[in-house]
């Protein structure tokens, strides 16, 4: 290992203990909650809304760099769904917006019954805070979370029935979960999509340079188990 990387590998794992501050603008089709926390539960409540013409606007300060961000969501099953967002790690200098490859999504729809949940799961009901951890806890026990889903034709921020959302950058990409029997987009035609579903991202996703200088050494860095 050269002394560039040692110092490079050294920088991103003391990153991982670090405290971190974040920005949050947010809207949802039509139910969300934010919330910061390990790899099975919650520990923080970031906010949450219910109006999708509303960008909403968080902040979450002295977050341990070793959370995870989860977003727990639920629709009216009715016209559209979606979640779009920008996500900004301010102690970091990152911003991951809805869209990106690194955000994940359980359908915990899929396994109510396992959860001991009310199958299907009604419309319009957001899931509780404890709904939440167990159903985050099951996906990670049980190996399933998997990439999220969308239109990629036609899911820029801007696009219709939404409009675009000020205060989120034009780049964040409306998202949701496509359920294998729903419609081929999975935001728009009114679909029970496997909800509630939650998603989530790392805390703070090493950037573009830094994995590149690490890759380029050889050297496997992870802030938690991918």
């Amino acid at each position: 290992m050269t002394k560039l990387t040692a110092v490079v590998a050294l920088a991103v794992f003391a990153g991982a203990a670090s405290a971190d501050d974040w920005t949050i603008a947010i809207t949802c089709d039509n139910q969300f909650d934010i919330y910061f926390g390990g790899s099975t539960s919650t520990s923080f409540v970031a906010g949450g809304g219910a109006s999708w013409p509303t960008t909403y606007n968080y902040t979450a300060l002295n977050r341990p760099g070793s959370d995870y961000v989860y977003v727990t969501t639920a629709s009216d099953h009715s016209v559209a769904q979606g979640l779009i967002a920008d996500f900004t790690n301010t102690t970091l200098g990152l911003t991951t917006s809805t869209g990106a490859a690194v955000w994940e999504v359980f359908p915990a729809g899929r396994y109510l019954s396992q959860l001991g949940f009310t199958n299907p799961w009604p419309a319009n009901l957001q899931p509780t805070q404890a709904q939440t951890d167990a159903a985050i806890a099951y996906a990670e026990n049980n190996g399933l979370w998997i990439p999220t889903s969308t239109n990629p034709s036609n899911n820029l921020n801007g696009v219709g029935p939404w409009g675009f959302r000020s205060g989120i950058s034009a780049g964040a990409r409306w998202i949701w979960h496509r359920a294998p029997n729903g419609p081929a987009d999975p935001l728009r035609g009114g679909f029970n999509h496997e909800e509630f579903l939650v998603f989530r991202i790392p805390g703070a996703v090493p950037t573009p340079g830094v994995l590149g200088i690490l890759a380029g050494a050889g050297i496997l860095v992870g802030r938690r188990r991918r």
